[in-house]
């Protein structure tokens, strides 16, 4: 008897002469974005766009130089401040620009944080973050630090919440919100009297996202320019 394999699906082909650099880095971000810089391959973006591997490498020379090009288009979404105003203000809206990108991009934090910097809008960012923290009165060494401090801490929050989010995900049936507020419940208060009477602030705290980023911002911020 004679089996006959089941049929494949026709892959979804974009229609001839219609792949271009940006229709590439769309598909590079939605990919990367779902499965981070670890399983991107160039022949998993072409099955996302619905071409053959060797049309994306008419656009492009390979992966890193897609990786680099979607890194910049990501960065270059982070709007620079006017230039007007209080530098204490700009440098808060320059810095909940980057939170809310690298929190609703994790393609983006992962690769600020494990690539070299290359292109104009990375260093764009950087610069005008310095200018304004030595516009604030910082001296050279410590608008430095003050610049890396800002970048650690915007990355370190928006990294939680992408984390924390993906958990959420992954075991949302299991309740992890309502097993976090139980162990919390649990805990005797003789042992640890201050987490457990703060616990409804903490947990509020901890899921209220961009207002708690920016109540950190500011606190950091009062600390390093004292303005």
């Amino acid at each position: 008897m004679t089996v006959t394999p089941p049929a494949r699906s026709p892959r979804r082909r974009v229609p001839r002469n219609t792949l271009n650099p940006d229709r590439i880095l769309d598909a590079a971000v939605a990919l990367l974005d779902r499965h981070g810089p670890e399983a991107f391959t160039m022949r998993a973006l072409a099955q996302e766009l619905g071409v053959g591997t060797m049309a994306v490498y008419s656009h492009f020379k390979g992966k890193d130089e897609i990786i680099d090009a979607v890194n910049e288009r990501l960065l270059g979404e982070i709007e620079l401040p006017s230039g007007t105003g209080p530098p204490r203000g700009q440098l808060i809206e320059l810095c909940v620009g980057m939170y809310r990108l690298f929190s609703e991009h994790p393609s983006a934090l992962q690769l600020l944080t494990s690539r070299p910097l290359r292109g104009d809008e990375p260093i764009a960012v950087i610069d005008r973050m310095l200018c304004m923290l030595i516009t604030a009165g910082l001296d050279p060494s410590a608008a430095a630090r003050a610049q890396v401090a800002l970048m650690q801490y915007t990355v370190g929050a928006a990294l939680w919440v992408v984390r924390r989010k993906r958990a959420e995900c992954e075991e949302a049936e299991a309740g992890l919100r309502e097993k976090i507020r139980s162990r919390l419940a649990d805990l005797p208060p003789d042992s640890y009297p201050s987490l457990v009477g703060l616990a409804p602030e903490l947990v509020a705290a901890q899921q209220s996202g961009q207002a708690q980023y920016e109540a950190g911002l500011s606190a950091l911020l009062d600390g390093l320019i004292r303005a």
